[in-house]
């Protein structure tokens, strides 16, 4: 059996579907894939990352009118394919994993893909001027290994592979951003390396945001999908992330959370106090370089329960969801949240 990278269902996603499943940001899209390791759904939007209903997956996969077009995919079974809905047009689209991380990252890419659906020769046209310039584009990216594979993907033709190949440039551009909650008071996150605010290895996607709170122990939030690039569905190697405490006025609670395995190593400088360390994650979490401070950890697979979703970029809309981690966590510590700093891939942080 050989399958496209990313292919249409023919059929349109029910007005509830998402709720179902689940899933109640608002983001436009949103994936979810089988976590076959623990047995679990999966949601992803490009900025979030949560469990799903496993119960209402597997009803919405028995369906008459869906199990004839995914019965190949194995999407109950593997975390190998990833289903992707457009939650204005309802269009429900099948594709492998990476592929559909590489588009939720990059929405322009979305639009694109969008776009194909109304118009067979919609990338043909975007992209006949530019032949040139994409070409040397991919040539430039030939070191992702995906990209040997985005090169024959089949119903949508040669755009898609146009498409990833775009979300993989984007994921390549430095973009630090800085968003702040309403009517709140902020002042920027610096982080440990200007240069690599995600530390050696990590994305160029840093994203932050601090709040000038008066709560007598301050609430420091860090936030990333992994620590290494190296993941595969059957190899998931444990990632490291070193964290720099500086010394605070008041104590603080130090939140980290992460969806693959991550080794976290605190270093705290002299006077700096942690009154506590929550720890959230998909996969194991292990907490190195403390004594006598207490770690809570809520990761799936080794507790049984996530806090919340998987936050690694900020929002302030969809910080104060009710199902957020940062919602979770504030009223788990009766603090506000002080800062949040946050990457795709991290591997150093400073808390100051």
């Amino acid at each position: 059996m050989s399958n496209p990278l990313v292919q249409p269902l023919n059929l349109t996603a029910h007005a509830r579907l998402e709720k179902s499943l689940g899933y109640e940001y608002p983001r436009r899209w949103v994936a979810w894939h089988w976590e076959p390791d623990i047995n679990q759904l999966m949601y992803s939007d490009g900025k979030n990352v949560g469990t799903g209903s496993a119960l209402a997956w597997q009803v919405f996969l028995q369906h008459p009118q869906i199990a004839p077009q995914i019965q190949d995919y194995g999407l109950n079974q593997t975390d190998q394919y990833w289903l992707l809905l457009d939650r204005e047009s309802r269009n429900l689209y099948i594709g492998e994993a990476k592929v559909i991380q590489n588009l939720l990252e990059n929405p322009e890419s979305l639009l694109m893909l969008a776009g194909l659906d109304g118009n067979s020769n919609f990338l043909g046209d975007v992209l006949g001027d530019t032949k040139v310039a994409v070409q040397e584009t991919v040539e430039k990216i030939t070191q992702v290994n995906l990209l040997g594979s985005l090169k024959k993907l089949l119903p949508i033709g040669g755009a898609i592979g146009a498409i990833a190949s775009v979300g993989i440039v984007a994921g390549l551009i430095p973009c630090q951003k800085f968003q702040t909650r309403t009517n709140i008071t902020t002042n920027p996150v610096i982080s440990v390396n200007s240069e690599s605010p995600c530390g050696s290895g990590g994305s160029q996607d840093f994203s932050a945001y601090k709040n000038q709170n008066k709560n007598q122990s301050a609430l420091h939030l860090i936030g990333i999908y992994e620590a290494r690039g190296d993941h595969r569905i059957d190899y998931r190697p444990t990632g490291e992330v070193t964290v720099q405490i500086a010394k605070q006025k008041q104590p603080i609670v130090l939140a980290l959370s992460a969806y693959e395995p991550v080794q976290w190593k605190i270093k705290a400088e002299p006077g700096a106090v942690i009154s506590k360390i929550i720890v959230n994650g998909y996969h194991d979490q292990q907490v190195l370089g403390v004594e006598n401070i207490l770690v809570q950890e809520y990761s799936y697979e080794e507790t049984g329960q996530s806090l919340g979703n998987f936050m690694y970029e900020w929002n302030a809309s969809e910080s104060q969801s009710p199902s957020s981690l940062v919602t979770k966590l504030e009223q788990l510590t009766g603090s506000q949240l002080t800062s949040f700093q946050g990457c795709y891939r991290g591997t150093q942080f400073q808390v100051k």
